[in-house]
């Protein structure tokens, strides 16, 4: 995690990295940054990322840089919230000054060949999320993976959505408000 902040509101940036265990081996999943109150999840070698923005707009945003047409991961990517349609996305909420929890994005991977399908994660970040390929059941095909926006006055609206979460399941960044939570199941 990177942040820097201050009590009056001044910038703050955070990174998390979501990462999959197998046995020694890391595989690199997914990566939520926040900038002030901007939220983008990254999904490495897909060509396109999900933004969530102050002003509440959502969008997926094509990237520059690719990787081969047909060597994208196996995963789904899916929006949060439901909103207004816009010109590039949809008009939706914004975290800053959240009352009550709201989902950013989920995303939806295949987890049956990791090695094949999945960079390895080598790096060692301030913030990761290592999700432990032995906490799911072997014979589970995939795993959900969720961005929430959390305010701290209303954990409990989150928590109502989302129950029987394992604790290492879950992941939260709570140095900052709106926290943002992340969390892995079985699909």
């Amino acid at each position: 995690m990177t942040q820097n902040a201050d009590s009056r509101g001044k910038s703050q940036e955070i990174e998390v990295f979501v990462v999959i265990k197998e046995g020694a081996d890391r595989y690199y999943l997914l990566k939520v940054e926040r900038r002030n109150y901007d939220v983008y999840c990254f999904l490495p070698d897909l060509g396109i990322h999900h933004s969530l923005h102050e002003s509440g707009e959502s969008h997926f945003k094509h990237e520059e840089k690719t990787c081969e047409l047909g060597e994208e991961p196996p995963v789904a990517l899916i929006m949060g919230e439901a909103g207004t349609p816009i010109k590039n996305g949809i008009k939706s909420i914004s975290i800053s000054g959240l009352g009550r929890s709201a989902g950013i994005c989920t995303a939806i991977f295949s987890i049956t060949s990791l090695n094949k399908d999945f960079r390895k994660f080598n790096r060692k970040p301030r913030e990761c999320f290592v999700i432990d390929k032995n906490f799911v059941s072997e014979c589970v095909a995939g795993i959900e993976v969720g961005v929430w926006a959390v305010p701290s006055r209303n954990k409990i609206s989150f928590e109502w959505n989302h129950r029987n979460i394992p604790a290492e399941l879950l992941y939260k960044v709570d140095s900052c408000e709106t926290q943002i939570w992340i969390y892995a199941q079985h699909v």
